[in-house]
């Protein structure tokens, strides 16, 4: 038997003597992320590289390089920084170690001892890292017909770790193949051995042609991507990772791709194919990319780029030339098409979702049709008041509402009614992330977020934190109205319960929102609790936290004072609960009222386009959306009457038979067509008219910029700030990494920078 197979049966789960085939035994390797948490590999100390940020490595850092070299030692950090592990490494599986004979050394060095600290693989890591070293093989024409399948189609769900999965071929391969180009150019040269002139191509062939393409649906989860890159490649020198996402400066993200290496490009595909048709440097440099990686395909599609996808590939190299991953929680008709038309006939189909729905099945989760629109806002407090109380100095939350308006409306609302009305009161930390908001905004929201240990955080958000993005210790999803889709919602509830933690996801729907439920989620493990239901159980927690104490909740901590700003998670909540409990309905009714009335309109008009659309898959008319939105407007935000909607707005939202719908106010009063007047809400549908910067626990520091290289200096793409600069060939490298510099110095010459928010400006 050769070694390659042995190590792919080893890794399977056989033991396989050496010299001998013939005795094998089977190795029970758990496939159900379910029935089995994955128990994260503790570092002795936390995480520190120069490869990556040195506070933590973070989804929302924003940087178009980074350079991963040999680390030398660095400082501790608290462990409430250390961004959650996906896919954690899952005790019984086959070991990191067992691909000591598959990987590079200095790969495994990072898997197994820094960064990452892994010893053991998650399924998908196993399934698809048993195809080392072959699926790493650089092509070559000669051995296409004798050769192993070199793509991949892999459906596996989020936070299990295909990150990983990925990356380490698509390192691996890239190493292989400037091994490759730097003989093949000796041999081309007529001679037996030229080190200088392998060392040559080494450097100058990963400087002009990129390596490995991984394209991600959201700027988030492109730079998770580039940081888990470079955590992968710690210990390689000198590799570096190119990032092309929107919202950060094109100029300088084009200086960097002309200075440095381009050995892994992670981008967005709207900004990738802005630069393709208006950058023949980018066309030049992926014109010989090794590997395509599609991650979370199935968003892409939601998401609308098909056509970008489709555009990119077409400047790429084709099959089997190039390799190309398929990633995809799901594998619907439309991945099916995709996969036909980008992946050679002949690939590998992995799978690694065992149970028959692809929903994570151990998270409990519920649905809940409210009797009226008033029922909304007072139960959606209760869930947050049980978890808190379920959750007692650990509850963190995520709620997903439709649309952009009424997710500020909802931030805005939680900010006012939660000192009031939730068991942590004041305590209480609402985040909210959606489109409107500033890049450099949603960054800080989301660091900030993904290191709250307050034990009462709440995350308000729109689909932008659906998928990927990930945030450690997530106890309870909460989904305000339809979701996009079925694999949307699949999402969603994805954030919690991650890596074989404990979760609950809950869905919150309109009577007239019933058909999606019944149409779309059939298949989806869902269970039915009614308001009633809710409200007693609330009931009973705040009675019984009333009698026994906060000795009774806080299990984990020292109970018996209420957390100080910055001290620790809550300890204690300010009682008595029973009564806030029993007057919230009234409560809510008074506090309707105060709401900004353009904020509900502008909510109002996002609504009725984001609905009008799903009409087919509500299995309902367009008559009853616009009545249950003009009662949403009315009954459940407060709306003294119903707002005016012209026959022209509703025609513009694809609602129009030809008769005259003016529903609400006079035609003097605000409608919908044409252009609006400046807004009071100031597009965040605020209360009061204070600046709420505090209230995001964003942090701001200063920002310096590292160059490398002096050797692409034009008008264009150059500033005079960073003359003198040192060129690239100096050592020791500026070393950079996707996220805010730790402000200490290595080896006492310079400091690392960060792909951060300076190129946000």
């Amino acid at each position: 038997m050769n070694s390659a197979l042995r190590l792919r049966l080893r890794l399977l789960g056989y033991a396989v003597p050496p010299g001998s085939c013939k005795r094998m035994q089977r190795w029970p390797l758990a496939r159900s992320l379910s029935s089995s948490p994955f128990l994260a590999a503790k570092p002795t100390r936390p995480l520190a590289s120069p490869s990556v940020s040195r506070t933590s490595i973070s989804s929302q850092r924003w940087a178009s390089t980074a350079t991963a070299t040999k680390p030398q030692d660095e400082p501790t950090h608290e462990a409430a920084v250390q961004p959650e592990v996906q896919g954690a490494s899952k005790a019984g599986g086959p070991t990191f170690d067992s691909l000591k004979d598959a990987v590079h050394p200095l790969t495994l060095k990072a898997l197994t001892i820094k960064p990452f600290q892994h010893k053991h693989m998650t399924p998908v890591q196993a399934e698809v890292l048993s195809l080392m070293p072959e699926l790493s093989h650089p092509y070559h024409p000669d051995t296409v017909a004798s050769r192993p399948p070199r793509d991949l189609l892999v459906k596996a769900k989020t936070g299990t770790g295909k990150t990983v999965a990925f990356l380490v071929p698509a390192i691996e391969a890239r190493l292989s193949l400037i091994e490759q180009k730097a003989k093949q150019a000796v041999a081309d040269a007529g001679l037996k051995s030229d080190p200088a002139l392998e060392a040559r191509i080494r450097r100058s062939y990963p400087r002009q042609h990129c390596g490995t393409l991984i394209i991600s649906p959201t700027r988030e989860l492109a730079t998770q991507i580039a940081n888990e890159a470079l955590r992968v490649a710690y210990h390689h020198e000198g590799f570096e990772v190119r990032l092309f996402v929107g919202g950060m400066s094109k100029r300088t993200q084009m200086r960097d791709w002309m200075r440095g290496r381009r050995d892994i490009v992670v981008a967005t595909p709207g900004r990738l194919r802005d630069l393709l048709t208006s950058e023949p440097d980018i066309v030049n440099g992926l014109k010989e990319t090794q590997t395509l990686i599609l991650d979370e395909a199935d968003t892409l599609l939601d998401m609308g780029f098909r056509d970008d996808l489709e555009a990119i590939i077409d400047y790429l190299p084709q099959t089997p030339v190039r390799q190309t991953f398929l990633f995809s929680a799901t594998v619907s008709p439309a991945i099916r098409q995709v996969a036909r038309a980008s992946l050679d006939k002949k690939h590998h189909f992995i799978d690694v979702t065992d149970d028959s729905s692809p929903v994570h099945a151990h998270i409990p989760q519920y649905h809940t049709v409210l009797p009226s629109a008033a029922d909304q806002i007072p139960h959606v407090l209760r869930l947050l008041i049980h978890d808190q109380l379920t959750n007692a100095g650990k509850s963190k939350t995520i709620l997903f509402l439709p649309t952009t308006k009424l997710t500020q409306l909802y931030a805005s609302v939680l900010r006012e009614v939660s000192r009031s009305f939730l068991p942590a009161g004041r305590q209480t930390h609402v985040y909210e992330i959606h489109s409107k908001r500033t890049q450099e905004a949603r960054t800080n929201t989301s660091d900030t977020f993904r290191r709250d240990t307050s034990g009462a955080a709440i995350l308000v958000t729109s689909d932008v934190s659906a998928r990927g993005v990930d945030y450690p210790g997530v106890t309870r999803v909460i989904q305000v109205g339809i979701p996009s889709s079925t694999e949307q919602y699949i999402h969603r509830v994805g954030r919690t319960g991650r890596a074989g933690g404990s979760g609950r996801g809950d869905l919150v729907l309109l009577p007239w929102e019933v058909g999606f439920l019944t149409w779309k989620l059939s298949d989806v493990p869902l269970k039915p609790v009614t308001t009633s239901e809710l409200n007693a159980q609330v009931t009973a927690l705040s009675r019984k936290y009333d009698t026994d104490g906060p000795k009774a909740f806080f299990k984990d901590g020292t109970s018996g004072s209420s957390r100080r700003s910055g001290s620790g998670p809550i300890t204690n909540y300010n009682g008595p609960l029973l009564p806030l409990a029993e007057e919230l309905d009234a409560k809510v009714k008074q506090f309707l009222p105060s709401l900004d009335s353009e904020a509900v309109r502008e909510t109002f008009a996002s609504l009725l386009g984001y609905y009008i659309s799903k009409t087919p898959e509500m299995r309902t008319t367009k008559d009853v959306i616009l009545q249950g939105c003009r009662d949403y407007s009315t009954e459940g935000l407060g709306l003294p009457e119903p707002p005016y909607v012209s026959d022209d707005f509703l025609q513009r939202i694809g609602y129009s038979d030809g008769r005259t719908k003016r529903w609400g106010a006079s035609r003097n009063s605000r409608d919908f067509s044409g252009p609006r007047p400046s807004s009071p809400w100031l597009q965040r549908g605020r209360m009061d008219r204070r600046s709420d910067d505090s209230r995001e626990f964003s942090r701001s520091d200063d920002r310096s910029f590292g160059g490398s290289s002096d050797e692409y200096r034009t008008s264009r793409y150059d500033k005079p700030a960073f003359k003198g600069r040192d060129s690239y060939e100096r050592e020791p490298r500026r070393q950079e990494s996707f996220g805010p510099r730790s402000g200490f110095t290595d080896g006492g010459f310079v400091k690392r920078r960060s792909f951060d928010r300076r190129d946000s400006r």
